[in-house]
């Protein structure tokens, strides 16, 4: 493990490791080591640490590399120095160039908006000033007529806005890419196997974000009311019925049929009345509140079950290719009761005194789904925002 700063390599230090994961957009890379271009200024000019090298700043340009693999493009973010009587040690820190997008403003001059272009344009349009490139693994869907960003939206919301209303998975690709993908989209190099190649690891399985009914509401237009009355809530979904109102609190039928039990999906695996309710991101009908409830099922059953392991080497399988977040992996564990496909959702490559592994964070295949979802309504009157996306520097 190698990391290059400024053109300079670093490949002497005590502990490294790589970490990307879906849950966070950019990969993140730790190194402790011996700054010999600090200790050099420090204790004497003249002192030869066997290995030349200009000292590691906070905001220089970095890669890692694996076995002289690129697996990260990017930024340090921080450099921590310690010292007492006997003893310097330097930890640097960065994340991939994609960082910037978790960051930093999508539109610091004000709200703007886009016309007929779809998901795939419009994340290059937004992440172009950064100097990212987008690109797509999957169809990336229909054009939107309108697409607006609003003035506090961070560049990464505003692209997961798009990708989120066209079902897509927004990850970065660790090299200074970002792309619109979908859950699971490769396999892992090999299956993991316990007793086999797991070295070690845990288990863990939760209820506490899962629930036996999953309810969405939505508020209808005028001309759905007729079609929604249909709509009804039997005793077996719901013990609490025909609720008395005080008179003052009383609809009318025509609002109460407003406002419909649009969606409703049901986990067979939650044995108990946990219900849970959440409002429709839009005006809609039965059909697309139902896709809604249906997978938020199926999200909360996949991030509701984890499996952390420990493998050896960074590396697996006959083409002897890097372990990747993304990837669906068979697992075969009778301690943790898993035999089936699961999500790789998390990766980190260490090298340390105790040798080369590589930590997996996995979840259920359906942690990361996406849904085509609908918009939220615009809380800004848009203007368009003019062709140059930011402000010309040089240097």
């Amino acid at each position: 493990m190698s990391l290059t700063v400024d053109g300079g390599t670093l490949d002497r230090w005590t502990s490294a490791s790589v970490t990307r994961d879906l849950k966070d957009i950019s990969g993140g890379f730790e190194l402790v080591y011996l700054d010999s271009g600090r200790a050099a200024q420090a204790v004497s000019p003249d002192l030869d640490t066997g290995v030349p090298f200009e000292i590691v700043r906070a905001g220089m340009s970095c890669a890692v590399a694996l076995d002289g693999e690129r697996v990260l493009t990017g930024w340090i973010d921080e450099v921590d120095v310690s010292w007492n009587a006997d003893t310097l040690a330097a930890k640097v820190s960065g994340r991939d160039k994609t960082g910037d997008l978790a960051d930093c403003a999508a539109s610091p001059n004000g709200p703007c908006e886009w016309a007929n272009l779809d998901a795939l344009a419009i994340a290059n349009a937004i992440a172009q000033p950064f100097g990212i490139p987008v690109r797509a693994e999957v169809p990336v869907g229909a054009p939107f007529p309108v697409f607006g960003i609003n003035v506090e939206e961070t560049a990464l919301i505003a692209i997961e806005k798009a990708a989120r209303q066209r079902a897509l998975l927004v990850v970065s690709d660790g090299v200074g890419g970002l792309v619109l993908t979908q859950g699971g989209s490769t396999r892992a190099p090999a299956a993991l196997r316990r007793p086999g190649n797991v070295q070690g690891g845990g288990y863990r399985s939760s209820w506490r974000q899962r629930y036996s009914d999953y309810f969405v509401k939505g508020q209808t237009s005028k001309r759905q009311q007729r079609a929604l009355t249909t709509c009804t809530i039997t005793s077996a979904i719901d013990p609490l019925i025909n609720p008395v109102l005080p008179p003052a609190q009383q609809a009318s039928v025509a609002e109460t049929v407003t406002v419909a039990m649009t969606g409703h999906a049901i986990d067979p695996e939650i044995t108990r009345w946990r219900p849970n309710v959440r409002g429709s991101r839009t005006q809609s009908g039965t059909a697309s509140a139902q896709a809604q409830a249906e997978w938020a099922l199926r999200v909360a059953k996949g991030m509701g079950e984890n499996l952390d392991y420990t493998v050896l080497d960074w590396r697996a399988g006959a083409a002897n290719a890097l372990w990747l977040p993304n990837q669906l992996v068979n697992v075969s564990d009778a301690w943790a009761d898993v035999g089936r496909d699961m999500l790789i959702a998390g990766v980190t490559y260490r090298m340390s005194a105790q040798g080369i592994t590589t930590s997996l964070r996995l979840a259920g295949r359906t942690a990361f789904a996406r849904i085509d979802e609908p918009a939220k309504g615009p809380r800004y009157i848009f203007h368009r925002q003019p062709k140059s996306f930011g402000p010309t520097r040089t240097g």
